[in-house]
């Protein structure tokens, strides 16, 4: 889900005389918080509606006079001039899931039974109705209020903590601000603000929280941390995640005798609460809230006056506006939010998780919530600053899978909700390369490490604090929201494990393609592989598939044999163990060569040991890995003359958009195995552990969960 701490505001258009009120029941509990709706009543009385957005007249919200309320007031005549008829006026219609709302002129039916038609040339009708009378210098208390109930009312009329008490927040969100809000008001002494996110504290102080609890910073349960700062617990505690981890720690964190925990979050639909039946024997007690345990109509009128008397401030909720014929750019703001990324910030540093922003794809781009991702050497390469123009700060990461959050402009092939992989390299489907049978090189989107932005206008869709934050080969999986190019994304059968397909986005579909679709091994024939890493195990499971029935594994690293044997591998050759050239060992081996050869390491010296081990007449030999950019191949011409085949391969010769879904068809068909290529496994907030196991070289893919 994307996070959003900011209300937009959407300025009222004076051709159009009439409210979209708040209401309760457009409230979606999946939602961080609760906004107003818009509601709009066309021919066919269907209704749609638009969280939190509110018309303003375009006087400053804080220049509305009485003398304005009174003098904009529509006549009575006028009003009754149109009861019980039909009104024309603007509204901003969804057409379409997804697509940008459009301002259209529509009719607004007569109100029925039980129903009431608000018309105004202000949008303050429905605060005068509350308060009964008009009000100088209203601001918009329509777009925070119903948001900020949710956590004020959990507070104040749910958990209802005393002056000089302590009250735990979980979740510094927009609802666990709110939350924070209410404490303030009651008096308490310790507000306490609980979440993974330190960038978040700053912020809080606003809204009184003076204690921050980051769960990551301890190696014991954040309950614990709490109990022990508070001796034994707060008064009260506030949840306001949906996190069903965070419920358990805000319950077991409160004090026992007194101690009163309040959840507000909506946890997953399986989510299961467990707890120790002793913690509520001691007196604990625990509570849900639903809006706040507001009653609209009775309730909402004396919270107005809250705010009248200046006991509640609202304005600090509110960060943007715009005029109503840009109502899109509210979605955008909305939309764009703060995700979590793994930044590369300096070369050979640590990741660090921040919050960035990442902004609405644009024309053929896709925003993809990525849930898998893993660590392939390319990216531990970059991030040592070994190629050629490094730029930092950047995100990184390209073998994931995820799910199509949103499209751009043009784009057709996907939608919302498909499961895709996001590849370094792409496929335009309109390019002499995309078109030709044999490649795969596409001239628009093949792999450029060296860029950082996106095509479609040379920016990129991450920032943080209006820092751009670059982009790495067309993908940044590092991030819980990327964006890439639509000729980057292969959708996939919805069926696949996510976690198990996310390794064919780069390294497996390398190895396993160069033998499949390059080398062509025939069944019963000779296979070497040089390099027994990931992508040459792939290799050898490429040619396992094949049915090879002699697959020799090349490594310098005993170690690896036995993992090798998982994969196909019956033979290894470990070259240190011979006085003579591998390739003349090989050839001995096997009666004057092997069939076919796959070199994976990228080491100039495997690469024409690869070569010239394979037998004259017939022999193919593959080059996967790529070699040092000073590299020189070497080798005498006579043995091409004497007929054999060295051929070069790039991501396994598959076109990312047309041929991976059918290598997801091979797992999903039990032909293929992936699960013993994932030797390690670590969420998102220990990512740099997946980079301290490659550079130790051990395991072959590290899964990262992005949900922790």
């Amino acid at each position: 889900m994307l996070h959003h701490n900011f209300i937009p505001t959407i300025s009222y258009s004076p051709e159009s005389k009439y409210i979209y009120p708040l209401k309760t029941s457009s409230f979606d509990p999946s939602q961080s918080s609760v906004g107003n709706s818009l509601e709009l009543i066309s021919k066919s009385r269907k209704s749609f509606s638009l969280s939190r957005s509110l018309i303003l007249n375009n006087k400053s919200r804080n220049s509305i006079s009485v003398k304005d309320l009174q003098s904009n007031q529509p006549e009575e005549a006028e009003m009754a001039s149109t009861a019980g008829q039909v009104i024309r006026c603007k509204a901003a219609v969804a057409w379409e899931a997804g697509k940008p709302l459009v301002i259209e002129e529509a009719e607004v039916a007569p109100p029925q039974k039980m129903e009431v038609r608000l018309f105004s040339s202000l949008p303050f009708a429905t605060l005068m109705s509350i308060s009964g009378k008009p009000r100088g210098k209203i601001p918009s208390f329509h777009e925070s209020s119903a948001m900020r109930l949710q956590g004020l009312g959990a507070t104040l009329n749910v958990a209802k903590p005393i002056k000089g008490s302590s009250v735990a927040v979980f979740g510094l969100g927009a609802v666990g601000l709110a939350a924070a809000e209410g404490a303030r008001l009651a008096g308490a002494s310790r507000i306490i603000g609980v979440d993974l996110n330190p960038a978040r504290f700053e912020e809080a102080k606003k809204f009184g929280v003076n204690e921050f609890v980051n769960p990551k910073d301890y190696d014991k349960p954040v309950q614990e941390v709490i109990a022990e700062m508070t001796n034994g617990g707060v008064d009260r505690s506030v949840e306001c995640t949906g996190n069903i981890n965070a419920m358990i720690s805000a319950f077991e964190c409160v004090h026992d005798g007194w101690g009163v925990a309040v959840l507000v979050g909506v946890p997953h639909k399986e989510a299961i609460f467990k707890t120790h039946p002793v913690n509520f024997l001691n007196e604990r007690t625990l509570k849900g809230t639903f809006f706040g345990n507001y009653k609209p109509r009775s309730d909402l009128p004396s919270v107005v006056e809250m705010y009248m008397n200046k006991e509640l401030e609202l304005e600090k909720f509110i960060t943007h506006e715009v005029p109503f014929s840009e109502i899109n750019k509210a979605f955008e703001l909305m939309l764009n939010g703060e995700e979590k990324s793994a930044v590369a910030w300096e070369a050979g540093k640590p990741l660090v998780i921040e919050e960035v922003e990442v902004a609405p794809p644009q024309k053929m781009e896709v925003r993809l919530k990525i849930l898998f991702t893993s660590l392939c050497h390319t990216d531990v390469y970059f991030w040592e600053a070994k190629g050629q123009n490094s730029v930092f700060p950047r995100i990184l990461g390209h073998e994931a899978a995820g799910i199509v959050e949103s499209v751009g402009e043009g784009v057709t092939e996907l939608q919302p909700g498909d499961h895709v992989l996001p590849v370094f390299t792409g496929e335009c489907k309109e390019c002499a390369h995309c078109k030709s049978e044999e490649s795969n090189m596409c001239d628009l989107l093949r792999i450029n490490t060296d860029r950082g932005v996106m095509l479609n206008d040379g920016k990129s869709r991450f920032s943080k604090n209006g820092q751009p934050i670059y982009h790495f080969v067309g993908t940044s999986t590092f991030s819980e929201y990327t964006v890439c190019h639509v000729g980057c994304v292969a959708k996939v059968n919805p069926t696949a494990p996510l976690d198990k397909v996310c390794v064919l986005s780069c390294g497996i579909s390398t190895g396993l393609g160069a033998t499949l679709n390059v080398a062509k091994p025939k069944k019963g024939s000779s296979v070497a592989v040089f390099g027994l890493g990931a992508v040459g195990l792939a290799a050898a499971e490429g040619a396992r598939i094949a049915g090879a029935s002699r697959i020799i594994g090349v490594d310098l690293n005993p170690a690896r044999f036995e993992e090798a044997k998982k994969f196909g591998v019956n033979e290894f050759v470990n070259p240190k163990d011979h006085n003579k050239p591998v390739q003349e060992v090989i050839a001995e081996m096997t009666n004057g060569g092997v069939d076919r050869s796959v070199e994976c390491t990228g080491n100039i010296n495997a690469m024409i040991s690869a070569f010239e081990c394979v037998h004259d007449g017939w022999g193919v030999a593959v080059l996967v890995g790529v070699p040092h950019k000073d590299a020189s191949f070497q080798t005498h011409p006579v043995n091409f003359l004497n007929e054999r085949t060295l051929k070069g391969t790039f991501f396994g010769n598959y076109k990312p958009r047309s041929d991976l879904p059918s290598v997801v068809e091979k797992y999903m068909n039990k032909e293929l195995e992936l699960e013993k290529f994932i030797t390690h496994e670590v969420s998102f907030s220990e990512i740099n552990k997946a980079f301290d196991l490659m550079l130790k070289g051990e395991g072959l893919r590290c899964l990262i969960k992005m949900e922790e």
